[in-house]
């Protein structure tokens, strides 16, 4: 998915932004860019991911969709305040590991978790993947 799009869309119109953590998934960067590097990606399996849902109508879910075509968008179930509620990700349709991360993804994703005070031992592990 193109971030830098995707976060124009959601900065478009007044939004709440709020912490959630999304159980039994992890992160991984194994959709591959045009550059070679590897794109954000999640998939099941692993100890939980953090990050920030935001409330969307179908039109902004639709231009995502547009701009995310090597991603699939996928219901899932997250935890926001101590409460599970229902939310849209993506996840990679075509994926391949081995593939190095793409840094700048990396350092994009640090700058939101700590922009959005996403737990600090979370943060940690992120830079750990520079």
């Amino acid at each position: 998915m193109d971030l830098e799009k995707a976060g124009r869309i959601l900065k478009s119109k007044v939004r709440t932004a709020r912490v959630a953590f999304l159980p039994d998934y992890e992160l991984t960067f194994n959709v591959l860019s045009e550059f070679g590097t590897g794109n954000p990606n999640i998939r099941k399996g692993g100890k939980g991911v953090w990050g920030v849902v935001y409330e969307v109508d179908e039109r902004d879910l639709n231009k995502l969709d547009r701009i995310s075509p090597r991603y699939e968008r996928v219901k899932v179930k997250v935890v926001v305040n101590g409460r599970e509620v229902e939310a849209w990700t993506y996840i990679g349709k075509k994926v391949l590991d081995g593939i190095p991360p793409d840094k700048s993804c990396i350092e994009r994703i640090i700058r939101g978790a700590r922009s959005h005070g996403l737990p600090e031992s979370y943060i940690r592990w992120l830079e750990s993947l520079l």
